[in-house]
């Protein structure tokens, strides 16, 4: 995604979960990265199918262009995500916490919803909406079939193919047709 990062789960026999890092603006209020420094906006996850999730952005909203990658993590680092995306949402619960436009953002916050000992070093794509992708490709966490990033991101690109399947029943699977399956 070019603005903020949605992480999918796939389960054997469900759709797939996503869940979004985001702000809560009150009614009529429109977001602002200055007033986002200010405690204006709380923070909240939302967790929703993929037709709900990735649909809004790419068949809905104007201008939004939608990236969908697939991971290298294995099974088990996958539900250790899982899990931290639950238990965020969980202390969240507890101890509501203010969005800040650079220390407690959507990516920054799935950087430090993980334990210490096990953040990824701090790089600068992780405050630019559009970067992140790039990073991930340069730590070798995303499927490339041995593209160069340009090509990948091109490929990766699924407003069409969203718009295509928009009541498509299947919809997970046809965003996921051209995706590199693995290196």
């Amino acid at each position: 995604m070019d603005g903020t990062p949605i992480v999918s789960f796939r389960f054997a026999d469900a759709l797939p979960l996503c869940f979004s890092i985001e702000t809560r603006k009150a009614i009529g209020q429109s977001y602002s990265a200055l007033r986002g420094l200010y405690r204006q906006y709380t923070l909240i996850y939302i967790v929703a199918d993929e037709r709900d999730s990735i649909r809004v952005r790419s068949n809905y909203r104007h201008g939004e262009d939608v990236y969908l990658y697939r991971t290298m993590a294995s099974p088990a680092q996958a539900r250790a995500r899982f899990l931290e995306y639950v238990n965020a949402i969980n202390t969240l619960r507890d101890h509501p916490q203010w969005c800040n436009a650079i220390t407690t953002n959507c990516t920054t916050n799935i950087r430090t919803q993980r334990s210490v000992n096990e953040r990824a070093p701090w790089d600068w794509r992780m405050l630019v909406n559009g970067k992140a992708d790039e990073m991930l490709y340069q730590h070798h966490l995303i499927a490339t079939a041995g593209q160069p990033f340009s090509e990948l991101k091109q490929r990766s690109l699924i407003n069409k193919r969203a718009r295509a399947a928009d009541e498509d029943p299947d919809f997970s699977r046809v965003i996921r047709e051209e995706l590199p399956k693995g290196d």
